[in-house]
């Protein structure tokens, strides 16, 4: 039986609709062990009740980090900064991510797991259609290849959701190098276009999951605390970003009626 690491990062949320949507996933995933691998921040209430519920295996607990230095360098956000996300909770996130591939490698290693497969998964998530198509999606995943949901994609690729293979999931830990020539380069912070330019960047491939559409279950609302500008450069990326994606689908959707 192959088996599937689900990461859960960070902060401690706990909604009935995830679950319920969780639920979906292990039913569409019943020919797989499912391994929940949590990196939590340190001091969150309901603890317990998150681990009951989620029936989190490995559980670890980690410190937040300062980020005012990377915060700084940052020159220019698009209009959804503050919005629909915050600078540091980006920086907050990715560090939550990393430390739980560091504790996933960990406890695959002393435990000879032997994982297959790794998802990133936030517990504010659901899904919007059926999700019928992901377990054929996920068979079909390549090394070197992250499979993400197909909708979300603002100005990149969405970090809600995305699946890769172990090995290849392990690669996430450069990330932070990837950011800090980012910032070097002048180039516009958004947390879907960073994701996406280090994918293609590092030479990752991206499959979009056929049909496979997630939504937010809270939205906060702001202003952004930064310049709004992008760059040419950017601005032009952005809407080859989008035009690839729609290629993708299309791709997907032609491949899914000879089926």
């Amino acid at each position: 039986m192959k088996k599937i690491a689900f990461l859960i990062s960070g902060n401690i949320r706990i909604y009935e609709k995830n679950l319920v949507f969780f639920e979906e996933i292990k039913k569409i995933l019943k020919d797989f062990e499912i391994i929940i691998v949590s990196s939590i921040w340190k001091n969150q209430e309901d603890l317990e009740n998150f681990k009951e519920k989620y029936k989190i295996k490995f559980i670890n607990q980690i410190k937040q980090k300062n980020w005012n230095d990377k915060i700084n360098a940052v020159k220019f956000v698009t209009g959804e900064e503050n919005l629909s996300w915050k600078i540091e909770n980006v920086f907050h996130m990715w560090h939550s991510i990393i430390e739980n591939v560091h504790f996933l490698e960990k406890i695959n290693s002393e435990n000879n797991l032997n994982i297959d497969y790794v998802c990133r998964f936030r517990t504010d998530i659901i899904n919007l259609k059926s999700i019928e198509n992901l377990k054929n999606d996920l068979i079909d995943l390549e090394n070197e290849e992250f499979l993400i949901s197909s909708n979300r994609h603002f100005k990149g690729i969405t970090d809600l959701f995305f699946i890769a293979k172990y090995q290849t999931f392990l690669k996430l830990k450069n990330i932070f190098s990837f950011f800090d020539k980012f910032s070097q380069e002048n180039r516009v912070f958004n947390p879907e276009y960073i994701f996406y330019c280090f994918l293609s960047e590092s030479k990752f491939k991206i499959k979009i999951a056929h049909k496979f559409n997630l939504a937010l279950i809270r939205m906060e609302e702001a202003k952004p605390t930064k310049r709004v500008y992008v760059p040419l450069k950017d601005k032009i990326n952005m809407k080859m970003i989008k035009r690839k994606i729609k290629l993708l689908k299309l791709i997907n959707g032609v491949k899914y009626i000879f089926k």
